[in-house]
């Protein structure tokens, strides 16, 4: 006695073999049927470092990227792709705004509307950097980000608004 699963599955199977085969040509012919046509949005390749673009005021920012201004009369926001930055690139964020892992903070505008970033993804062995910790500020307190993998802090004090760390890459 023949089985109605084997049955019933040999269509869907049918139909996979027939996608999997317009995706792998070099000349991907037309798909017959709506259902088996390829998604319209197919995700693009990273921006280069340094892209900017404008989103929604409240819109979640995309991983990758960080919130360098917002414009309350529009309700949008620009927001800068950070991916792909070389060692030591710096990018004036709006303060405590997300960022990517690799990026410390290691300045802060008076105001405390926004602080300043430094990348240290790709650093050379037994480099040095000095990283804010916290500052308070006239507008403000903005908070650094974690210690970057393969970097421990050698050191930490305080100046005049900011604590800080020494850091140093192993």
């Amino acid at each position: 006695m023949r089985s109605s699963a084997s049955v019933r599955r040999a269509p869907v199977l049918a139909a996979c073999a027939f996608a999997l085969a317009a995706l792998l040509s070099p000349a991907a012919p037309a798909l017959a049927s709506p259902a088996l046509a390829l998604p319209a949005a197919v995700p693009a390749v990273d921006p280069p470092f340094g892209t900017q673009t404008v989103i929604g005021l409240y819109a979640p920012v995309p991983a990758g990227w960080a919130a360098v201004a917002r414009n309350q009369a529009t309700g949008q926001k620009t927001i800068e792709f950070l991916g792909g930055a070389p060692y030591l690139a710096r990018v004036a964020v709006l303060a405590n705004t997300t960022v990517p892992a690799g990026w410390v903070l290691v300045g802060v505008s008076l105001d405390g509307q926004t602080s300043v970033v430094a990348y240290l993804g790709g650093a050379p062995h037994g480099a040095t950097v000095t990283a804010d910790v916290g500052c308070t500020t006239p507008g403000g307190r903005i908070y650094g980000y974690p210690v970057p993998a393969g970097w421990s802090i050698v050191g930490s004090g305080t100046n005049s608004a900011c604590s800080y760390q020494n850091l140093r890459f192993a």
